[in-house]
């Protein structure tokens, strides 16, 4: 109970403190490494409150590059590990959000709207600028969270901007021991985190991929989705093993 009670409390009041200090930064004309040192601090303070155990394999990117990954949890932003500062693509929706906006715009997020037919073409060139400053941008293409290991159906877009082009694609598998860290469906947060991280330790596997590029946006949505699916499937079953 006491586990739980500050970890539900810690966790609203630090994303406030890092939101607003990263902000404020951001108005004062801080670079971004600055910004995301604050975010960086922010995410090693909740995996020391939740006592997170992350397993890696894979190389993680020396430079900054394209990351997928599937998507399971809030939690999943601070789960891949990074060499470099790295930036977000996220719905235009996620912008009106109260804290979570504010903290993408400090975190100079990629806001999509998949509605605008222009929305492809600005977004390429919103990626390549981030990696000209040696950037990591890391999308979750299922476009929602997913309880798995199976995926959902990637958003096509992000894929056949990337196509045809130098740019490269690193795909990333994140599985929790855990699967019910998942947040989906009408869960609320309240609840969902309650029930969730009343537990002693948090662990995820976390997988990093070889590089990919294609010519056909399809295949390589196909390609990177194969990949990860994989993966997560193996992680599922080595959890399960270890419970057996």
């Amino acid at each position: 109970m006491l586990r739980v009670l500050i970890r539900l409390f810690s966790f609203p009041i630090t994303t406030f403190v890092a939101v607003l200090i990263g902000l404020v930064a951001r108005l004062f004309g801080a670079p971004h490494a600055f910004v995301y040192g604050v975010f960086n601090r922010w995410s090693k303070l909740q995996h020391f409150l939740l006592n997170t155990k992350i397993e890696t394999e894979g190389d993680i990117p020396e430079n900054g590059a394209i990351i997928m990954a599937n998507h399971r949890s809030y939690l999943d932003v601070i789960m891949i590990p990074s060499k470099t500062p790295v930036v977000f693509v996220a719905k235009a929706g996620v912008r009106k959000w109260p804290i979570v906006g504010w903290g993408g715009d400090a975190m100079r997020t990629i806001w999509v709207d998949r509605r605008d037919p222009q929305s492809r073409r600005r977004t390429r060139f919103s990626i390549v600028d981030r990696l000209k400053e040696n950037l990591s941008v890391i999308i979750f293409p299922e476009g929602t969270t997913h309880l798995g290991p199976e995926l959902l159906e990637f958003k096509p877009g992000m894929f056949y901007a990337v196509a045809g082009t130098e740019l490269e694609i690193i795909p990333v598998a994140i599985e929790y021991k855990n699967p019910n860290i998942a947040w989906v469906g009408k869960d609320y947060f309240i609840p969902h985190f309650w029930r969730e991280f009343r537990h002693k330790e948090l662990r995820v596997k976390v997988c990093f991929g070889k590089p990919l590029r294609g010519e056909d946006g399809e295949a390589l949505r196909s390609e990177v989705h194969a990949w990860i699916e994989q993966t997560c499937m193996r992680y599922r079953a080595e959890f399960d093993s270890d419970e057996g």
